[in-house]
């Protein structure tokens, strides 16, 4: 089997657990870095990340990483790669560039059209066909990531993000992305046996997340398909074989005890739509309830409270502090032996508060959340 260099893109914050999340599936080194990981691999790998992967957005095979300055630099610097190998002469491609360093004298659209030309070029010179381009809707995609003075090209084997679950035929408003509610369940430490409740779980993404992980279904594998079965250089038959035996590992008939309500009779019911097409709804129960009267009807104490409040930004929560305290003393009275793994935009004020109320701040993690810089916090008594 031949092994490539590879990088697959996670949320800033969750690089180590991202990796560990890879070393678990692929049983290789991976080296975290910002936003990334690094590894080493084979097609094979890469195929049961992309299936299996809770926490990887996408997969990329690197094709180049060095230094650049010019946006000369870059053309050449990817002009001389062989690009036959990779595409065949019927394809579609194209080019999505992004720059992280502003100092380098050229824009993201001006990377992408120069790489885009290298490609075309390389291509021709070898064949003598000139490739197509296609914007919208490529069959194969390149990534050029300029960052510091140094340029990562990848060759995308993903497609559409994997945070972009299967079951998301309702998005709520504010709705969290599930790459992170699937961190904040390894974080809390839950697991096969135990209880788990999202007391404001608006579209059930948290819930859902537990219960892929109870019965390890591969979220990768219940997309459409990844680009991986685009490429030229990769059998189809192997990629078959490892589909089979990722879906022999799901155990459909796990059942555990994991809740999700919400004071929204909207929510719940886009969160019951999104239950039923992760194919749950035997095992997560869904309730309109509010979170800020748990006392009044929570009648069991879960071990486990994991849940994403209103940032106080989507939601028009006007005293968002307010809003915390009321919640964690709603908390206390209900269920006060529960640990709690909960996201909040504003956690030295969140962590003051579970402090006054006699909590113990176990882990607080910061992570990005798009352009917001938000924190898991976790904490028990």
């Amino acid at each position: 089997m031949q092994y490539f260099e590879w990088f697959a893109t996670t949320v800033t914050g969750l690089e180590d657990l991202a990796a560990k999340e890879v070393e678990e599936i692929a049983r290789i080194p991976v080296h975290p870095d910002i936003g990334k990981v690094f590894f080493k691999g084979t097609v094979e790998h890469a195929a049961l990340i992309n299936y299996s992967s809770t926490l990887i957005n996408r997969v990329y095979l690197l094709l180049a990483r060095e230094k650049v300055e010019t946006l000369e630099d870059l053309y050449r610097i990817t002009r001389r790669l062989d690009y036959t190998w990779i595409i065949d002469p019927s394809q579609t491609f194209a080019v999505k560039a992004e720059r992280h360093n502003k100092r380098l004298p050229f824009t993201s659209l001006d990377a992408a059209a120069s790489t885009g030309r290298a490609v075309i070029e390389s291509f021709k010179s070898s064949t003598n066909i000139k490739l197509k381009v296609d914007l919208d809707n490529p069959e194969i995609e390149f990534y050029c990531l300029l960052r510091d003075s140094e340029i990562l090209l990848g060759l995308d084997t993903t497609g559409e993000s994997l945070h972009r679950r299967y079951y998301r035929v309702y998005a709520h408003r504010a709705g969290l992305q599930p790459t992170i509610a699937s961190a904040m369940i390894k974080i809390s430490g839950w697991g096969r046996g135990e209880s788990l409740i999202d007391p404001m779980c608006g579209g059930g993404t948290i819930p859902i997340e537990a219960a892929i992980k109870l019965r390890n279904i591969p979220p990768g594998l219940m997309k459409r398909g990844i680009r991986l079965e685009k490429l030229k250089f990769v059998d189809l038959d192997v990629l078959k074989k490892i589909r089979r035996k990722i879906e022999d590992g799901v155990n459909p008939d796990a059942v555990g005890d994991i809740t999700g309500s919400d004071a929204s009779p909207k929510s719940i019911e886009g969160a019951r739509r999104n239950v039923e097409a992760a194919g749950v709804a035997d095992t997560v129960k869904l309730m309109i309830r509010d979170c800020l009267q748990m006392d009044k009807w929570l009648t069991w104490e879960p071990d486990h409270i994991v849940t994403n409040p209103p940032y106080g930004i989507r939601m028009n929560v006007r005293d968002i502090v307010g809003f915390y305290r009321r919640f964690i003393e709603s908390i206390g009275r209900a269920s006060p032996n529960s640990k709690l793994t909960i996201i909040v935009s504003k956690p030295r004020t969140f962590t003051s508060i579970l402090e006054e109320k006699n909590y113990r701040i176990t882990s607080s993690r910061e992570v990005m959340y798009g352009r917001l810089r938000v924190t898991i916090v976790s904490s028990e008594k």
